[in-house]
């Protein structure tokens, strides 16, 4: 069981630089001056340029997936599990700041505050009473919830080549656990792997992005990894490698809009380790092996931008996106002022 079917919404707030390429009549302010929402250090500042950023992500968690084949509570209950999941939410508060030390170098800063809840019921028959079950029978159920610090990326975007065709950068993040990861249930076990407030382990976040455009038409492309530089944390695992490819276009219908649209994959490597204390396997979530997957999705989105006035360069945008196999769907949305 590899993952909840998921619904993700997402936005922000920063002061930024469009991106501009030279032409005469390009307007001051590019409604595509950004990726579509969802791509991070997608661009670099110039030389001195402060950006000031708040990004609010929330992801909804419903139904339980083996692959692309939904599994109900008499399944669950024939593995051995006693609880199913039936929802989860993650709301994610994230700072993004970040400097221009020069034309070539720009630096971040992204702390962020997490909550995480999730309900589950118990299932009838399950460990070992499944001569029991006829259907999907679920009894009583509960809720628990983590909230506070995650972790704290910061790092560098270096620029590569910047030529009137296109533009290259990479960039070289580094995660500091700053997030808890000896989250407990009421009863005094660990919770879920997933439900940890952070990763617990020093990780490199690299990644090389490129964009391009010609007059109304841009397009761009991000390669991105997260690589744990540790084998456990403090409480005894470690959170897999994560491989990410993601690639766009958009079209600038009129100044202050354009259409994008992406797709995006991502391959992550499941839990390794072992939680070194008290810890249940009552559910799908709280074992190693059904964590990570491969994912594949497109989005379509729209970015709208001022263009004179108090209005000029406070940007908008939104996508929505779904995903292959058809097992979850994601939207997000974000904002922009600049």
């Amino acid at each position: 069981m590899k993952a909840f079917q998921k619904t993700l919404l997402a936005t922000s707030v920063c002061l930024a630089a469009p991106l501009v390429f030279a032409h005469d009549d390009t307007p001051n302010y590019l409604p595509e001056g950004h990726a579509p929402a969802g791509v991070m250090a997608d661009h670099l500042h110039a030389k001195g340029e402060w950006m000031f950023g708040y990004h609010a992500m929330r992801e909804e968690y419903s139904d339980v997936y083996s692959g692309s084949d939904k599994v109900g509570a008499m399944e669950l209950g024939m593995a051995g599990y006693s609880m199913i999941p039936t929802g989860m939410t993650m709301d994610m508060h994230m700072l993004d700041i970040m400097y221009a030390v020069s034309d070539d170098l720009t630096l971040m800063l992204m702390p962020q505050y997490m909550t995480m809840d999730m309900s589950m019921e118990m299932i009838a028959g399950g460990h070992g009473h499944m001569g029991d079950m006829h259907g999907d029978h679920k009894m009583g159920g509960h809720r628990h919830d983590v909230s506070g610090v995650g972790d704290t990326v910061v790092g560098g975007l270096f620029r590569l080549a910047d030529t009137r065709g296109y533009r290259l950068h990479a960039t070289l993040g580094l995660s500091a656990p700053t997030g808890s990861v000896d989250e407990k249930n009421a009863d005094g076990a660990f919770t879920h792997y997933g439900m940890q407030l952070g990763t617990g382990t020093w990780d490199l976040l690299p990644s090389i992005t490129y964009t391009s455009a010609l007059e109304r038409l841009s397009w761009g492309a991000q390669l991105s990894a997260r690589l744990p530089l540790e084998d456990e944390n403090d409480s005894g695992f470690a959170f897999g490698e994560r491989y990410g490819a993601t690639a766009w276009s958009a079209y600038r219908l009129a100044d202050w809009i354009s259409l994008s649209a992406r797709l995006q994959y991502a391959k992550e490597g499941d839990v390794d380790g072992h939680y070194n204390g008290p810890h249940n396997h009552s559910s799908p979530a709280d074992l190693q092996g059904n964590y990570g997957g491969e994912l594949l999705d497109y989005g379509l989105g729209v970015n709208l931008v001022g263009q004179q006035g108090a209005l000029a360069g406070c940007a908008w945008g939104s996508s929505g996106s779904a995903i292959f196999p058809p097992t979850t769907t994601a939207s997000s949305w974000r904002g922009r002022m600049g």
